[in-house]
């Protein structure tokens, strides 16, 4: 009786084993992979935009379109990124778009699907704006045996975009005019921004804010905004939403600005007083000048606002010519009949990204005429066509 019990027993044992072996055998082969931790601060990350990197483990950024870049070989690799629950990703793999990324907790998301022999270039770009949400990035992890690579990935040109909803890309991916905003639908890669920089071959760094004017934001029924900070009051911070810590300009210098508000402080009546109006804008161009020297300025009205507000902006480009003796700053009108109303609109009445395409390809030529840049038109030159991220060459 006992040995029968014994074999049973030594039986029950095998069936176990092998159902342990079993088990881990269908675990997925990504979970038992081993890991090499890179952190955020590494030498071979590159940072494009503004970022506050106080905690060099845990580095913090909420503007639009700042951008995180790589190059390592290897086909393995995971992001440990704290999103927010509003913000979207572009993750580039070799300049192609792979996947748009939300990560609402902190997580170590696993890229999968990175085919291909020998290095790769990974970029991850935040699609959406400063009110979405801090983002906190802690570094990235690729496969034992693969290397992270030194790579510049500077340009030889670089265009600073100051604005709001428009500059940001606010619901360029979205259906239709009629309907209402998600941050899903907001890409500030299909702004006129990034467009135009494209064309250049051109670092792009937006700071724009939906819905911010000059002295008055959309909604507000007084003439000046006194209750949520206006664009200009925002532009010296390292992030939108942080007001105690200000932004380092030398660590980035642009060879142009261009400067595209003016659009919300006219939004609906009362208007505000020309004067008043005019003297902050003034003193906005003064306060960039200050910071980025004698480069070019650009400053835009329009598509979305016609008068009073053109009419006051070129006024103040046309004084500050005139008595600041300021010849390398210019205006640039954007006419509201660009857009058609049926095809040229995204969410909330914004452009979509066939809108975006036209305001820069009314832009382009004007900046590459002042600073002497050649330029592709690639991506302008079928506005009908798909969305195309690949990087014009």
């Amino acid at each position: 009786m006992i040995y029968k019990v014994l074999i049973n027993s030594e039986i029950s044992m095998r069936l176990c084993i092998i159902y342990i072996l079993l088990v881990m055998a269908c675990i997925p082969l990504q979970s038992q992979k081993k890991w090499q931790h890179i952190p955020a601060d590494h030498k071979a990350i590159h940072y494009t935009g503004r970022f506050d990197d106080s905690n060099s483990k845990a580095i913090r950024y909420d503007w639009p379109g700042t951008t995180i870049q790589f190059q390592f070989t290897g086909n393995d690799m995971q992001l440990l990124l704290e999103g927010g629950e509003r913000n979207y990703f572009n993750l580039f793999i070799d300049e192609i778009l792979h996947a748009v990324v939300h990560l609402p907790a902190d997580t170590v998301y696993t890229v999968n699907g990175i085919k291909g022999k020998g290095s790769h270039h990974i970029k991850i770009q935040k699609r959406t704006e400063g009110e979405m949400g801090t983002t906190i990035f802690k570094g990235i992890n690729i496969g034992v045996g693969q290397q992270l690579l030194v790579s510049d990935f500077s340009s030889q040109r670089r265009i600073e975009f100051i604005g709001n909803s428009i500059t940001c890309g606010y619901g360029t991916e979205g259906a239709s005019r009629e309907e209402d905003f998600l941050p899903s639908t907001e890409n500030v890669n299909k702004s006129y921004a990034f467009i135009t920089a494209r064309a250049f071959d051109a670092e792009c760094v937006v700071v724009a804010h939906s819905g911010l004017g000059v002295i008055r934001n959309y909604g507000d029924k007084d003439k000046v905004s006194a209750k949520l900070p206006t664009m200009p009051d925002r532009y010296v911070r390292t992030l939108d939403e942080d007001s105690l810590l200000n932004w380092d300009f030398n660590k980035w210098q642009p060879h142009a600005v261009v400067i595209n508000l003016g659009t919300n402080d006219y939004w609906g009546h009362p208007y505000p007083d020309k004067a008043v109006f005019q003297h902050r804008y003034e003193n906005f161009i003064r306060e960039v000048r200050s910071l980025y020297d004698n480069i070019p300025i650009f400053c835009v009205c329009g598509p979305l606002r016609d008068e009073p507000a053109y009419s006051n902006i070129k006024e103040v480009i046309e004084s500050s010519r005139l008595i600041h003796n300021d010849q390398n700053l210019y205006f640039v009108g954007i006419p509201t009949y660009l857009l058609n109303k049926d095809d040229d609109l995204g969410s909330d009445w914004h452009p979509s990204y066939r809108g975006q395409r036209k305001m820069a390809a009314h832009l382009i030529p004007i900046l590459a005429n002042i600073l002497h840049w050649d330029y592709n038109d690639s991506e302008l030159r079928n506005l009908d066509s798909d969305f195309n991220i690949q990087k014009t060459k």
